[in-house]
């Protein structure tokens, strides 16, 4: 594939910058335009329609590997320009546009002309969507929050009931947490919460969603799931948290967890979803630690 390219150390410092009076109202539309939303996929397809008239590109692709962000809009083609998004030495990704034809020289100042419009209204969004990201998770586990998951246990139950698909619940909870924390201490006791966490999310699916209900219990939703597929995950999660050795310095500990599983029902509430698993995990306690409990 024929690729052209130009890296943008820092895109406000670009000598394309200081344009005529006719380039910088054509800027500044843009600009304005940017400024409406603070959604990155939005933004991008904004973007992108904005500088069609003077870009004719087919296609746009926008990366950032360190917020796990990949956006595209239109088709692949032959040719491309890409730019590493830099400003104020914060790295923001890379933008591609691509076409069937060449882009010529003049058509390379126009993009980067226009990309100066960009870079600051993207840096905003991603600032939001950190903090909408901070707001939404647990700072020790790195999982979703509480806060997180009673939205989407809501919208969930709301999709499952409108496309009359299985939905499934699990919660768990560590085994004889509290004498981890008063032989150990709190500090080694978060060690433990955070490895427990970290097997959680390397033993289910990509389309499961963990989170930190509270204190060492967490919660995994597992939307189009029924209740077979739901406990031979839940087992799976059982035997990965039993065969962790979590050491800190001179500690070597073994931990378990006891799992309550359910499936919800044509006439459950999102409550009773939640308090039907809460059962079975606490039947799993009663009925000596360690394993999985089916809900009735």
């Amino acid at each position: 594939m024929t690729q052209e390219s130009a890296h943008a150390t820092d895109i406000m410092s670009h000598p394309t910058f200081h344009q005529s009076n006719e380039a910088r109202s054509q800027r500044w539309e843009i600009a304005n335009a940017l400024q409406t939303t603070l959604n990155i996929e939005q933004l991008f397809k904004l973007f992108s329609r904005s500088v069609q008239h003077l870009t004719g590109h087919n296609g746009f692709s926008y990366t950032n590997e360190a917020e796990n962000l990949s956006i595209s809009g239109g088709t692949t083609a032959h040719h491309s320009c890409s730019y590493q998004l830099i400003v104020e030495q914060d790295d923001l990704g890379e933008l591609k546009l691509m076409r069937r034809r060449r882009f010529s020289e003049k058509e390379i100042e126009q993009i980067e002309e226009t990309i100066c419009c960009l870079v600051y209204p993207l840096r905003n969004a991603l600032l939001y969507r950190q903090a909408l990201k901070s707001a939404h998770t647990d700072p020790l586990t790195n999982l979703n929050n509480r806060i997180s998951m009673d939205d989407c246990i809501k919208r969930e139950w709301d999709l499952a009931r409108r496309q009359k698909t299985p939905l499934s619940m699990m919660l768990l909870d560590i085994d004889l947490f509290k004498s981890i924390n008063d032989q150990y201490g709190h500090a080694f006791g978060d060690t433990v919460l955070k490895a427990v966490a970290q097997s959680i999310k390397n033993t289910v699916r990509a389309s499961d969603i963990v989170f930190r209900f509270g204190g060492e219990e967490f919660v995994v939703v597992l939307s189009n799931t029924a209740i077979g597929g739901a406990m031979l995950l839940a087992e799976r999660i059982r035997l990965a948290v039993e065969s962790l050795l979590i050491y800190e310095e001179q500690f070597r500990v073994s931990v378990t967890i006891s799992l309550g599983v359910t499936q919800l029902q044509a006439n459950d509430s999102v409550e009773e979803l939640f308090v039907n698993a809460d059962k079975a995990m606490y039947q799993a306690k009663h009925n000596g630690r360690n394993q999985v409990v089916k809900a009735p």
